[in-house]
């Protein structure tokens, strides 16, 4: 054999060719050993179809499933190890010597000990994992209309607090996995997609309404810090990884998902606001009183006179309401051969708003392909494009002095509409502010949101070894926002001035666009060591991410009319253009490590450096350790029907918070004109924030403590845990005096401790013809602020009068509501007398307790009022399957905590200027009528201290919804030719809400705007429907 050497003129490119060369030579000569594999899997329960069950090689790339007569074949190394699984079934192992048939019959029972998770940066089998992980398949939650995937999982994971905040379209979602480690650096988890870290558009964790919950398989929710300390920085607040559906091996299937819904909004929980008699009732006796007791001369106005004239009048509310219809259809085809699988779904989703014009349209597509040429090889595609539009759910709807806040404002003494169809301008009556025609607003509302988004990685992966592994992935995250905004002449947003008739405000306009590209690149190596009783699983890797966002804007503003609405339109016009950017690198190993397969070390470690600190506290360290002991697997501990698994296990661990903007440690600059001697000369000045260098990173130390255990041959699995999270260097954005020349500045504060219980429990309680299961979670949880910075500060939060409703304190929970402690009214003027008193007291308005004793009544007795954090939270889930029917009953609940309703700063305003609360009709009048003792009089000059935050807004939070209802009929394999599986359903969704809470939404928090500190308030919230709806699922 004769040896050639390359010559040292050859270029670097040649011999990184012939390398390669060499290498997928290398590959062919491995697979020339490969042999075929065939079988028939077949399955207890005759009723269930026989595809689908997954058999893997043990240790190798090689898998595929069994086709609809339960047959499989695949082509590997002898001998070789099989697993075959599926889920319901009990997973079992097959030792293959030889090409001889593997026949096989599952049994039933619950395979959640051999389950293969998904953990960060690979998989485990249940049993051997040492951290706090949950994890739910999609399919037990295909019943439920979601255009946000953290509906399905409402009430299903212990520890993960989701709720619906708002029924905006697409939006509303709000979750916290145990709780909020962050008092402004954001509290949603980070979310990662098949691998794929989701940055989005902004600068926290990524938009996830852009996700399709028609594309995912399987959820998994990392709860503790060594679950999720291999991704670092980002991890501070838990993170839910997602799988994607992947073809399976030797199958092809076509399936079709659609389902059609009307949502309502139900009565419970609407403003009961005063219809037009009882209004009318109501303000003619405000002017009764204005002339007795305040020398008002001008006799009661003609809108009041006669109350009698009136019935009903309209509910301006009611009116703002709509049936609105939803619809999603979903293709997927699936195909997989031993070598080529691939997988594609595409989707469209259509969802009226409850409230009139609001709309939200969605088109998805999604295409995951692997190509395997052999079993130590594997190259991968996904690719998952999506386009959305919005109409009028991100503006102008809900929120302070917004639409809905309007309608319950407005006369109900006044029409809709004029008498010849037009629209009534005037639907404030005598004496009231100048409000706005809701219903025009919403209909004459034009606010579209656009968004284009395209997800994609592709990864390759590559046995060196038989047991080494190195996979190499770029992933890309583009995306464009178009923001278009019009508000014509009749449109004004809010209240204005007492003033009729109606002046016409100014139209204008606003476009806003911006688009971003994120780019990522990671690199793993695997090992795995298996010698005797000791198994080493060993993990490298490094990651670098370079994220770009570019935006502009422009404004107009007196437009010749409302028919030309674009800005080339306007008379007055400006503009702006930015663009930011940041970037990460970062290195991490993980080594897991089993004797005997009972007692099990985990061990991870992740060091981050991040452009957005200074360069003295660029980079952070995040390690974690954790470990297991399977105690059934002893030899001491007795085998027994009763306890058939039983593990414990601890972890400890770091992980971090960097959203503080991309700047922050610099002081910015900014265009600015300046006029010198007559001349606008063009400059520049300093943001109102100062840079900090020192400035670092949020940091999050969790313990955490748990068992596993299983009873009765696995019929009931039961799980707990215990956890104490400390997050130190809180990031938070201090005040400043005005002498410093800036206004704030981001600072590390603190520290903040949470800590819970978590208890899940499933339950196979009945088996056999009729089968009944159920799922059940409990989470108890606590939060305290441990300390703030030495320089005098005393609390977290805003101290303005008419804003600032939460308040965070040394050793208190985060962000409690503040305001005065209402103690009834002053009934007799000997009792205003004697009482401490406000500026503005008189006999008949409202009492507020004097808290620091000093006599007076005054802003500095504000006081904590209430709790927004729950307590603890739980949710059940109860399945029931006869023959081919099935049940489906979700319940979500939580308690503890109190709502601030905001609303009632207008809905109890006593001034005579809007449409109040029925309840007002119960107020002071004089000595000899004082109402209720509840409601101050309406006397001029007296009711401003009953419209600032107090008691009387907080109300109890505890609720419990059934979140959904679904029954299904599933017919019978092959009822037509070519259809393979059938199944129907109906099911209601937010079906009944039980609560002591008198407003719409029990889980309304209007302030999501992922800060912490300004959590739980209710503010004329996008109301929650209740949607009915009827589905189908066929497979072809």
């Amino acid at each position: 054999m004769m040896l050639y050497t390359l010559p040292k003129t050859v270029s670097f490119f040649k011999r990184c060719l012939l390398l390669l060369l060499l290498f997928v030579g290398g590959l062919a000569h491995a697979q020339q050993g490969e042999q075929t594999i065939s079988g028939t899997i077949t399955l207890s329960r005759t009723s269930d179809e026989l595809s689908g069950t997954s058999v893997n090689v043990k240790g190798r790339l090689a898998a595929t499933t069994t086709d609809r007569k339960g047959s499989f074949q695949l082509k590997t190394r002898l001998p070789a190890v099989l697993i075959v699984s599926r889920v319901g079934y009990g997973t079992q192992e097959v030792t293959v010597t030889a090409t001889d048939p593997v026949n096989l019959l599952l049994t039933e029972g619950n395979n959640n000990l051999n389950e293969v998770v998904v953990v960060s940066y690979g998989t485990r089998q249940a049993k051997d994992i040492t951290s706090a992980v949950s994890t739910l398949n999609a399919a037990k939650a295909q019943d439920i209309p979601a255009a946000e995937f953290g509906q399905k999982l409402q009430g299903r994971v212990s520890g993960v607090q989701i709720n619906m905040a708002n029924g905006r379209p697409g939006q509303g979602i709000d979750m916290r996995i145990r709780g909020a480690a962050s008092l402004s650096g954001g509290y949603q988890p980070l979310v990662v997609v098949d691998g794929q870290i989701l940055s989005g558009a902004d600068t926290k964790n990524g938009d996830m309404s852009l996700i399709n919950p028609d594309d995912i398989e399987t959820f998994t929710v990392l709860k503790d810090a060594a679950a999720a300390a291999l991704y670092g920085s980002r991890a501070g607040n838990g993170v839910i990884l997602i799988t994607t559906k992947q073809a399976k091996a030797g199958r092809t299937s076509v399936t079709f998902n659609t389902y059609q819904g009307w949502q309502t909004v139900p009565q419970q929980g609407r403003p009961n606001m005063m219809d037009a008699h009882e209004f009318a009732t109501y303000m003619k006796g405000v002017y009764e009183d204005k002339i007795a007791y305040e020398g008002y001369t001008k006799g009661i106005p003609n809108d009041y006179a006669n109350p009698d004239q009136y019935g009903k009048g309209t509910n301006w509310y009611d009116a703002l309401l709509r049936t609105a219809p939803m619809q999603n259809y979903s293709l997927n085809l699936s195909s997989g051969t031993e070598k080529l699988s691939s997988s594609s779904t595409l989707s469209f989703f259509d969802q009226d708003g409850v409230l009139l014009n609001t709309n939200l349209k969605r088109f998805s597509f999604r295409s995951n392909t692997e190509y395997r040429p052999g079993d130590r090889f594997k190259i991968g595609l996904n690719l998952a494009p999506s386009y959305q539009v919005e109409e009028n759910t991100r503006s102008y709807t809900d929120g302070n002095r917004q639409i809905i806040a309007n309608a319950t404002a407005a006369s109900p003494l006044k029409p809709i509409y004029n008498a010849d169809g037009t629209f009534n301008s005037n639907v404030s009556s005598f004496g009231m502010l100048n409000l706005n025609n809701p219903v025009q607003q919403l209909l004459l509302a034009d606010a579209r949101f656009k968004s284009l988004r395209l997800l994609g990685n592709a990864y390759l992966d590559i046995a060196l070894l038989k047991n080494l592994h190195i996979k190499s992935t770029i992933n890309g995250d583009l995306g464009t926002y178009q923001q278009d905004n019009y508000q014509g002449t009749m449109y004004g947003i809010g209240l204005g001035a007492s003033t009729l008739p109606r002046p016409t405000s100014s139209s204008t306009g606003a476009h806003a666009s911006y688009n971003y590209v994120s780019w990522l690149n990671e690199n793993t190596l695997n090992y795995n060591l298996q010698v005797n009783d000791h198994h080493l699983d060993v993990l490298a890797g490094y990651s670098a991410q370079k994220w770009n966002r570019e935006y502009r804007n422009i404004n107009g503003s007196n437009f010749a009319n409302d028919q030309i609405y674009w800005i080339s339109g306007a008379a007055v016009t400006s503009g702006s253009t930015n663009k930011d950017a940041w970037s990460m690198a970062s290195a991490f190993g993980r080594l897991n490590y089993d004797f005997k397969g009972k007692y099990l070390l985990t061990a991870t470690f992740r060091r981050d450096g991040s452009s957005r600190f200074g360069p003295s506290v660029k980079y952070a360290d995040f390690p974690s350790v954790s470990a297991g002991w399977i105690i059934s697997d002893e030899g001491f501990f007795k085998k027994n029907d009763v306890v058939s698994f039983l593990k414990l296990r601890a972890s400890y661990g770091k992980t971090g918070n960097f959203n503080i903007g991309n700047y922050t440690m610099v002081t910015n600059v900014t265009g600015s004109n300046y006029v010198f001697g007559g001349t606008l000369t063009p400059g520049f000045v300093l943001s109102p924030s100062l840079g900090n260098p020192n400035v670092t990173w949020e940091s999050s130390a969790q313990v955490d403590a748990g068992a596993d255990i299983n009873f009765l041959k696995n019929r009931i699995v039961f799980s707990y845990d215990y956890y104490s999270k400390i997050t130190s260097g809180m990031l938070y954005q201090l005040s400043l005096p005005y002498e410093s020349g800036f206004s704030n500045v981001q600072m590390n504060v603190g520290k903040l401790r949470m800590w819970g219980h978590e208890f899940s429990i499933s339950s196979r309680n009945l088996v056999g013809a009729f089968e009944w299961t159920t799922d059940f979670n409990i989470s108890l949880m606590k939060n305290e602020l441990l300390e703030l910075p030495s320089n005098n500060i005393k609390f977290i939060g805003n101290n303005t009068t008419y804003a600032g409703y939460n308040r965070t304190v040394l050793h208190g929970p985060i962000g409690q509501f503040y305001g005065y402690v209402f103690d009834g009214i002053y009934k007799t003027q000997a009792e205003y007398n004697s009482q401490p008193k406000y500026v503005t007291s008189a006999p008949g308005s409202a009492r507020m307790k004097d808290v620091d004793g000093n006599g007076v009544v005054d802003a500095n007795d504000r006081t904590l009022i209430g709790d927004p954090n729950p307590k603890y939270n739980y949710g059940i889930t109860n399945t029931f399957r006869y023959k081919n029917f099935d049940l489906n009953i979700v319940g979500y609940g939580q308690g503890g905590n109190q709502i601030l309703n905001a609303n009632r700063a207008d809905w109890t305003n006593l001034d005579g200027v809007m449409n109040v609360a029925k309840d007002m009709m119960n107020r002071w009048r004089s000595e000899a009528n004082p109402g209720n003792g509840l409601v101050p009089s309406t006397r001029s000059g007296t009711t401003e201290l009953y419209r600032l935050a107090n008691s009387t807004w907080v109300e109890n939070g505890n609720f419990f919804t059934i979140k959904n209802i679904a029954l299904g009929y599933t017919f019978r394999q092959n009822i037509l030719k070519y259809v393979r599986s059938a199944r129907i359903y109906a099911s209601v969704q937010q079906a009944f809400v039980f609560t002591h809470y008198s407003g719409m939404n029990p889980e309304a928090n209007s302030t999501k705007d992922n800060i912490t500190g300004t959590y739980g308030q209710d503010l004329s919230t996008f109301p929650i429907p209740r949607t009915f709806m009827i589905g189908a699922n066929f497979s072809f």
